[in-house]
């Protein structure tokens, strides 16, 4: 009979090798699980007790002294794509001011991400450059409604007659 430390930090059991078997292969619990044995005082990795080794999955560990081929780099955003579309999406939300630095901003990194193929972020880039459109957009629109509004203009009027 065992007590396993469960993923969520409880202590189960007392329970079966054969449950324990069950559970491995049902994914519930791997070499990683802690496990008392019963009588014993000590907690230990299932993949340190024998009884085990039959149904845990084996792990490849490269032979003393070959190394490892290190892992590949992701690579990194764009500080200027990013910020090309948090301004972006601040001109179409409440800044449209920003509209033409995040336009402006897009432009740059994509030319930065042309001459160094290790950043990413075009799509940022992208965003960034179209949300700043359409911010420029919806403030040419509002500034002609309110030109060309009837009650903008009788109010402009009266405005300049006081």
């Amino acid at each position: 009979m065992y007590k396993i430390i469960g993923a969520d930090q409880k202590e189960y059991g007392p329970v079966s090798a054969d449950q324990l078997r069950q559970w491995i292969a049902e994914g519930r619990a791997n070499g990683q699980t802690k496990v008392q044995p019963a009588g014993g005082t000590d907690w230990k990795a299932m993949e340190e007790l024998p009884e085990f080794a039959d149904v845990l999955p084996k792990t490849a560990a490269p032979a003393p002294g070959v190394l490892m081929p290190p892992l590949p780099s992701q690579p990194r955003n764009s500080q200027m794509a990013v910020w090309a579309m948090v301004t972006g999406i601040l001109s179409v939300l409440c800044c449209q001011f920003l509209g033409p630095v995040a336009i402006v901003l897009g432009a740059v990194a994509l030319s930065q991400l042309k001459s160094c193929p290790e950043l990413a972020g075009r799509g940022f880039a992208v965003t960034g450059i179209a949300l700043g459109i359409v911010s420029l957009l919806m403030a040419v629109a509002v500034i002609l409604l309110l030109i060309f509004s009837p009650d903008f203009m009788q109010g402009f009027q009266k405005a300049m007659q006081q």
